[in-house]
Order: C-alpha cells, then structure tokens, then sequence
C-alpha cells in the first residue's frame, strides 16, 4: 500500500483544505498506461473517492487511487518537495524492512 512521509502528509492536508471541497476530500491519483510499459500518473483533489477507488489515510491526508495508480504506487513512498509557491510530488521505493 502507497505510503506517505510527514511532509506529504502536511502538504496534502494544507492542499485539500484550501480546495473547501469538504471533509471528504482528498488528493486523487489516476492512472493511464502510456502504451510504451510506462504509467502516467495525474494528480487532482477530488471531493470524495469514487467507486473503486483505494483510500489510503494517514495522518489526517486522504489520497484515493484509482485501480491503475494503486497497483503501480502498491510498494511506494509519496515524497513532496516545495518549490516557490508549488509543490513536487516524488515516489520512492518503500524500505524493504531486511
């Protein structure tokens, strides 16, 4: 399952509360296959999860993956960077625990 550091987490919920779309809001990660073995990966906030959707929360941030997203980001870390007024989001494999 995708999992988040601090300041994704923080960076997420500064994000969603500014939409005011609600408390069920989150951060929507879809995805689309590129056609060459690559995913492209889109990034919106989204009023609630729909149908299908996985919902991973932590720390008060609430991310919903589509089912293409879920099983690309299965085994990853989101990692946000500030840059300005604007935020990267970076993945990273999660630590094997060995």
């Amino acid at each position: 399952m995708l999992a988040m550091t601090d300041d994704a987490i923080e960076a997420i919920r500064g994000i969603v509360e500014e939409s005011a779309l609600g408390p069920e809001a989150g951060l929507r990660i879809s995805g689309a296959n590129e056609g060459n073995g690559d995913t492209a990966l889109d990034f919106e906030v989204a009023e609630a999860a729909v149908s299908g959707d996985e919902v991973v929360s932590e720390g008060g941030a609430t991310v919903f993956l589509d089912e293409t997203a879920a099983a690309v980001l299965a085994d990853k870390r989101l990692d946000v960077h500030a840059h300005g007024d604007h935020f990267h989001f970076s993945l990273e494999e999660q630590d094997g625990g060995g």
